[in-house]
């Protein structure tokens, strides 16, 4: 995770969770206070991946996989 698009991501293991809509968990994880480290994006055949960082700093990745979306 060295680069641009990682700037301000600490360093750290990053796990990713498999989700029904990373939009809509992302709306959720907001509004109860996450910091969002790197807005949703999507990798062809891979599918859709969103960053974020709890309120109590614990970072984690969810990811809404292609074969889903």
């Amino acid at each position: 995770m060295i680069g641009p698009d990682f700037d301000g991501v600490p360093e750290n293991w990053l796990s990713y969770l498999a989700v029904d809509s990373v939009d809509a968990r992302l709306k959720a994880a907001k509004a109860a206070g996450a910091k969002v480290m790197r807005a949703p994006f999507d990798v062809p055949t891979v599918g859709r991946i969103a960053i974020i960082q709890a309120p109590g700093g614990a970072t984690i990745a969810w990811i809404t996989p292609a074969s889903d979306q």
